[in-house]
């Protein structure tokens, strides 16, 4: 079976790769370049080691590690100008951080003309300075507060904060969705719901604020199905409703 399995991957990558390479490959180190100059490429190499990995398990095109994400379509989380960082798929292992989305609000501020996107004015080393420090957050979906978690913590920008972040989770859709979308905002501040509270989409909900596993002021959005906390928990991409960033009147020149 193996050695059908090596000649099915050698026609894909060619000859460059032994057995033992190929093995190694799928224990993990891909991450190390181990092709010989002038063979096949270390991204082809760990694109031959994950199918590999997938058609030991028994990974067929079917299978959820060849399927497309699911993307979740969620409100912007402010009436401000942000832009967002996104969390590659296998970069975090548990919901809500896996494939969640780390955004700042910007302000075209900075740079030499004045006309660039910056995240704070001064040095960036109060949390005042920060753009988005206490810019109200926006419920992602109608729905309902399923959790509120408070950490009373500030941390000071450039620092890694104590405890576990400040957390609002809501349940998306219909009470009565056997299976609901659920999304999470986190790093929050003074929170103005509660939970059981239904909400709608755009309802000011909160403040950003910088506490947890932060280093600056921004909100992290997270979304997925399932249980929290349950290895059954299925992380969903993060999209944002362009049309409903269309309707929220702009808060500076040049629109969001």
């Amino acid at each position: 079976m193996f050695n059908n399995l090596f000649r099915r991957l050698r026609g894909i990558v060619g000859t460059g790769i032994s057995w033992a390479a190929m093995t190694s490959l799928a224990k993990g180190a891909h991450r190390r370049e181990i092709a010989p100059p002038g063979s096949v490429s270390s991204r082809r190499l760990t694109e031959s080691a994950l199918l590999f990995l997938g058609l030991l398990l028994g990974a067929g095109p079917g299978s959820a590690q060849s399927s497309e994400i699911e993307a979740a379509l969620v409100h912007p989380p402010v009436a401000a100008r942000f832009q967002c960082s996104e969390h590659a798929l296998g970069a975090e292992d548990h919901v809500p951080d896996a494939l969640g989305a780390d955004c700042v609000v910007v302000r075209r501020t900075g740079g030499p003309a004045g006309n660039l996107n910056s995240l704070y004015s001064g040095d960036g080393s109060r949390n005042e300075d920060w753009h988005g420090w206490r810019e109200p957050l926006l419920a992602p979906c109608d729905g309902r507060v399923t959790i509120v978690s408070i950490n009373p913590e500030t941390t000071p920008p450039g620092e890694f904060g104590p405890g576990r972040s400040s957390a609002i989770l809501f349940r998306c859709g219909d009470d009565a969705d056997p299976d609901p979308v659920q999304v999470a905002l986190i790093h929050v501040r003074e929170v103005e719901v509660a939970e059981g509270d239904a909400v709608e989409a755009g309802q000011m909900v909160a403040r950003i604020g910088n506490n947890g596993s932060s280093y600056n002021p921004h909100v992290h959005i997270g979304a997925f199905r399932g249980a929290l906390f349950s290895d059954d928990a299925v992380p969903l991409q993060i999209r944002f409703d362009l049309a409903a960033m269309g309707r929220i009147p702009a808060t500076e020149p040049g629109g969001h």
